[in-house]
């Protein structure tokens, strides 16, 4: 029987200039796991994790090194192109149990009625059995697999502009599209669904951890 091991998968979503970016790199340094395995669609992950140019130095990096903190920026140029090397991404991350793994954009790689099979194992039997904890981000949760959103244990939301996009992650998190089109620029609800507890809080732009405040059960 495969071992069962406790991991977690966090939802990231708010519009451009909200924070979420801040939030998960200042999160990453404070808790400085390892390995940190990254897809960095938008090459901006530079002060966190070393880059790798291929999958196959990826690859051989963790290999050399299993504590390592590697980001990869995919270089396709094709939405097609784009989501087959994502899949080979996930299919060879999937093997480092307990790694910190990061996604950004998933819209980009998904869609409401698809996910690549290498992700929904991930996401799901990655976290059960090789105690993964993953991030995924998107400025865009109506147009991401709906599974992703429900196999989230954690949701972290900040604003979000478009009334379908908080619809979508306002059903998974215990609040109201109200709520999350209350938030200002750099407030964040998070939502952990194990427990059903909620909090409020704001990135701190001054460089220390963002936290969270007003924790309590819905």
């Amino acid at each position: 029987m495969a071992a069962d091991r406790k991991g977690e998968s966090w939802a990231v979503l708010a519009a451009s200039e909200m924070g979420k970016g801040v939030w998960l790199k200042q999160r990453l340094a404070q808790l400085r796991p390892a390995p940190l395995i990254i897809w960095d669609t938008n090459d901006e992950y530079d002060q966190v994790a070393g880059q790798v140019a291929s999958l196959a130095e990826l690859l051989a990096t963790l290999q050399r090194n299993p504590k390592a903190r590697i980001r990869y920026v995919p270089r396709s140029r094709t939405d097609k192109q784009l989501r087959a090397e994502f899949e080979a991404w996930c299919l060879l991350v999937y093997h480092f149990v307990g790694a910190t793994i990061v996604v950004e954009e998933l819209a980009d790689v998904t869609a409401p009625s698809y996910a690549p099979p290498a992700w929904r194992k991930l996401n799901t039997r990655g976290r059960h059995h090789q105690g993964l904890t993953l991030y995924w981000c998107s400025q865009s949760p109506a147009f991401i697999d709906k599974a992703s959103l429900g196999n989230a244990t954690h949701m972290h939301v900040g604003y979000l502009g478009e009334p379908r996009h908080r619809q979508a992650a306002a059903a998974h998190m215990g609040c109201s599209a109200e709520d999350i089109d209350a938030l200002a620029q750099f407030e964040f609800i998070e939502y952990v669904k194990a427990t059903k507890a909620r909090a409020h809080g704001r990135v701190s732009l001054g460089g220390s951890s963002p936290r969270a405040k007003k924790r309590r059960p819905l």
